[in-house]
């Protein structure tokens, strides 16, 4: 195992203790000042990314501290299905503004674990955009050929073909114009290619860490029904996460 898998699973394991602070200094694979600082920047920019929403970094000690749902999220992402995780990635999807999200059927996903739709409200209810995504509830990295892969999957529906004789996804209507925004959830972390392949084309990329502090700021906002008192409730998640619709 190389050091920067043991800082990752230290990561995980850390945002899941039940610990209110996280000491950087003695994670696993921290062994020396640039690696402090490595691990330090790398929370820094998760930080960044969500301001306010669960952690802070006491830079005279070195230790992160973590709000109240951090390891109550971070224990129920790790401890989902697989099939249960492309359910609560298709749930995410809704905080990116579409009004409707599905899982898709193992059977035939063609590659595709979840749609998002958004319809145009000002003047054409006909017209929808699409945000096309894939879950994969992993212990290990997300690879470039996995992203291209994916990126394929996303072409070859709106194209319309497919490996099986039977119509599948009949009720998304792609014309030539129709946005598309691609979306890959992990439950672990991306190899440094994937990032890179994900910003360059334009496909948003979330890990473990992003999914825990996005479902904490959905909780704060109160933008999914998964919360009470701004705390995350298990049975609420695993409510919404079942009425996830199954697209036929």
């Amino acid at each position: 195992m190389t050091k920067s898998d043991q800082q990752r699973i230290a990561i995980i394991n850390a945002l899941k203790s039940r610990k209110n602070i996280i000491d950087l200094d003695i994670l696993n694979g921290v062994e020396n000042e640039n690696d402090l600082e490595n691990i330090t920047i790398k929370f820094e920019s998760y930080i960044a990314k969500y301001p306010e929403c669960g952690l802070v970094i006491d830079y005279n000690t070195y230790e992160i501290k973590k709000s109240k749902n951090i390891q109550k999220i971070a224990s129920y992402i790790s401890n989902l299905s697989a099939t249960k995780f492309e359910k609560y990635s298709a749930m995410v999807v809704k905080l990116f503004d579409y009004e409707i999200s599905y899982a898709t059927k193992i059977s035939h996903d063609q590659g595709i674990d979840f749609i998002g739709i958004k319809k145009f409200k000002l003047f054409d209810s006909k017209r929808k955009s699409y945000l096309i995504g894939q879950a994969k509830k992993y212990n290990s990295l997300v690879d470039i050929n996995e992203i291209r892969g994916f990126a394929g999957s996303v072409l070859l529906l709106r194209n319309r073909e497919f490996s099986q004789t039977k119509e599948v996804y009949k009720s998304v209507s792609m014309k030539s114009f129709t946005s598309v925004e691609g979306f890959f959830a992990t439950s672990y972390f991306f190899s440094p290619p994937a990032i890179k392949l994900c910003e360059n084309s334009d496909i948003i990329s979330l890990d473990f860490i992003d999914l825990v502090l996005l479902t904490e700021k959905a909780i704060l906002t109160k933008s999914l029904n998964i919360e009470k008192n701004n705390l995350f409730i298990k049975s609420r998640a695993d409510r919404e996460i079942n009425n996830i619709q199954i697209m036929n």
